[in-house]
């Protein structure tokens, strides 16, 4: 699941913003941890239905210290996973199982045609919630 290079100039659809296409060219965190004590995961998608997202995040206490992601999907999917890595950190739990995927498409200008694809982020963001809400 890593992200491609975007096309150039002449190529790029007018409804990528500039924080889509610097995300898509230059994603941040991508990848995923590696298993440990301190590493919750979640994930939502599939391949075979055009978009899936894995997101991964140390903890430490009551915050998220870091997060990485891996995503597939068009260059919108990969930007917003991208920036959810990077506003990810110092959140609570709390804070994660109130996320929002309207806040990565606000930041992101993320047309309303693909939208919908942002619900199955949010729901890898639930489901990494819900794995560290059952750590011991």
């Amino acid at each position: 699941m890593n992200a491609a290079r975007a096309m150039p100039d002449d190529r790029i659809d007018p409804t990528y913003s500039a924080a889509v296409i610097d995300h898509f060219d230059r994603p941040r965190n991508a990848g995923r941890h590696e298993p440990a004590d301190d590493v919750v995961t979640g994930s939502a998608g599939r391949r075979e239905q055009g978009v899936q997202f894995v997101l991964s995040a140390r903890v430490a206490a009551d915050r998220i210290v870091a997060a990485r992601f891996e995503a597939y999907g068009c260059p919108h999917c990969i930007a917003a996973a991208s920036w959810l890595s990077e506003h990810l950190a110092d959140r609570s739990l709390a804070e994660l199982r109130g996320w929002s995927w309207r806040e990565a498409a606000q930041a992101l200008q993320i047309p309303a045609e693909k939208r919908g694809r942002l619900l199955i982020l949010e729901d890898a963001a639930r489901a990494m919630a819900e794995a560290w809400r059952r750590r011991p």
